[in-house]
């Protein structure tokens, strides 16, 4: 059994406290958070509660595991004193606001001779794996062209409205378009070059819409990505153009169109699939994500996500 310290139950912290407790051998036995709301998750749930990583790991030695799902600025502190005891750490992302703040944790981590993963949802996912595999296997040749859309109307919902902040969130290139530039970064490598345009929407203070151009030898890869001043539903798809099909995820489905055969659908269908709470559909993504994570650390079953990757995306995000 692996026990885990829940640090942060917001909304991501109950999206991952929701998830564990379909996955074997994995229980949350304490949990730390920041105010009232926090207490009363805590309490609902029949978890100690706790208001640092210090006292709850001097008072639960047997927690082998850290969950840190709190707000992107407080990552940094609550990570290092996770590792400071030893512990195995499993941080949402962005795992930092900057890739020089990443690479010292990485760097703590190996010091303290323990584990830093960071849980970024969409590599975890099946939608991913069956691009990758085309990408890979070149089941349609090479890629020509791709197409990444991310758009959420304003997120309104964020508490203390943090999320607004760029010291704390690092805005929409952080907290949104990180999901599709991990999927760009992991599948096509660091681009050559970069055009980003951006727009603000009147009485927006921050940019609000970011147009992506990533530039690669023989293709480009477009993404957009925004917390739109419109009461659009979420939205989050691509398309990707090879020498001999279209493949195309809707947020819902994948299906290529070959050049000589009719419509292909791919199985993205989850065994297991949890309400989040949050401005994202019922999905098995989380579970998935969490599930392979632990597997990896009671198991070695799978790898992390590279370092290098992780670096290399919020080198790219903090220049946009």
């Amino acid at each position: 059994m692996i026990n885990v310290l829940l640090v942060g139950l917001g909304g991501m912290g109950k999206v991952h406290l929701a998830n564990i407790a379909y996955i074997d051998n994995v229980s949350v036995v304490s949990a730390v958070g920041s105010c009232k709301q926090d207490m009363e998750v805590s309490a609902l749930n029949g978890i100690p509660y706790y208001e640092s990583i210090s006292s709850a790991l001097k008072e639960h030695p047997e927690i082998e595991v850290v969950d840190i799902t709190t707000p992107t600025f407080l990552h940094k502190t609550h990570v290092k004193e996770a590792l400071d005891f030893g512990r195995t750490v499993i941080c949402e992302k962005p795992l930092a606001l900057s890739s020089a703040d990443a690479e010292q944790l990485f760097l703590y981590a190996r010091q303290k001779g323990v584990a830093l993963y960071v849980a970024q949802v969409l590599r975890y996912t099946k939608e991913y794996k069956v691009l990758k595999k085309l990408v890979e296997d070149k089941t349609y040749g090479k890629v020509l062209d791709a197409n990444f859309t991310r758009l959420s109307a304003e997120p309104a919902w964020a508490k203390d409205g943090w999320l607004f902040d760029k010291n704390k969130s690092g805005l929409v290139p952080f907290d949104l378009h990180i999901h599709d530039l991990d999927m760009i970064f992991s599948l096509f490598g660091k681009p050559e070059d970069i055009i980003c345009r951006k727009r603000s929407s009147d009485g927006s203070e921050y940019a609000n819409y970011y147009h992506m151009e990533y530039v690669y030898p023989n293709f480009s890869v477009r993404a957009e990505a925004g917390w739109l001043k419109a009461s659009n539903p979420f939205t989050a798809t691509w398309r990707v153009l090879f020498d001999r099909a279209l493949v195309v995820y809707d947020g819902s489905s994948i299906y290529a169109y070959p050049q000589k055969e009719g419509k292909v659908v791919f199985d993205i269908s989850y065994p297991v699939v949890v309400s989040t709470g949050i401005n994202v559909p019922p999905t098995g993504w989380y579970y998935e994500e969490l599930k392979e994570i632990f597997s990896e650390i009671y198991e070695k079953t799978c790898a992390p996500i590279p370092e290098s990757e992780i670096m290399g995306v919020l080198g790219i995000l903090e220049n946009l």
